[in-house]
């Protein structure tokens, strides 16, 4: 993972799954970067893959839309590692698996 200078980092270790999102508020009055990396028991972390979070703004990225195709099998929990330059508010949301999940489109 890249390190940057002032960086702010957070993992959350309780098993992520496919359809999960994180909510990311920006405190700041500048512009967040934010680099996240995903890990899987028994394989090589995916990332980092970054987001610019505007001041003062949320972001809640569904994490298998980051990382396409490229992470583990669907029943395999993962964690994340969060790094931003400026101090985020993280809250994790994991997916209803009762309900279908939007999807959005790449463009």
């Amino acid at each position: 993972m890249s390190t940057m200078v002032g960086n702010w980092k957070m993992a959350i270790t309780d098993g992520c799954m496919p359809g999960d999102q994180l909510s990311l508020l920006n405190v700041s009055s500048g512009n967040a970067h934010v680099e996240l990396t995903f890990c899987a028991e028994g394989g090589q972390p995916l990332g980092p893959f970054r987001l610019i979070i505007p001041p003062q703004r949320t972001q809640s990225p569904i994490l298998e839309d980051l990382v396409d195709s490229d992470l583990p099998s669907p029943s395999l929990p993962y964690s994340v590692v969060v790094v931003s330059d400026v101090p985020v508010l993280v809250q994790p949301h994991p997916a209803d698996q009762n309900v279908p999940q939007p999807r959005r489109s790449a463009a």
